[in-house]
């Protein structure tokens, strides 16, 4: 029963944060080395923590063709491969 409401904790932070109408840059201070996360303006790119810095990566420069991000796999995918999903969890 804690972890039931512990989890629901987490996932009621994790939504009161996100901000659809946002990038989705994140604050790279204190994070971990290549932690990445969505651009939500931008399905092309996603953002890269490296030394406290977040930088912007562009897929076609990991995949050497033009690609999206997938942010279920988190990793670059082809376009055949690539779907739109809600950049912030259900509130319902």
């Amino acid at each position: 029963m804690k972890l039931a409401i512990l989890l629901f904790c987490l996932a009621a932070y994790v939504a009161a944060q996100c901000d659809p109408n946002s990038d989705n840059k994140p604050n790279c201070a204190g994070r971990a080395n290549g932690e990445i996360s969505r651009n939500f303006w931008d399905p092309t790119r996603y953002w890269e923590c490296q030394n406290g810095n977040t930088n912007v990566v562009l897929c076609e420069d990991v995949l050497g063709v033009p690609s999206g991000f997938d942010p279920t796999s988190q990793k670059c995918v082809l376009w055949s491969e690539w779907a739109w999903t809600q950049p912030c969890p259900d509130a319902n």
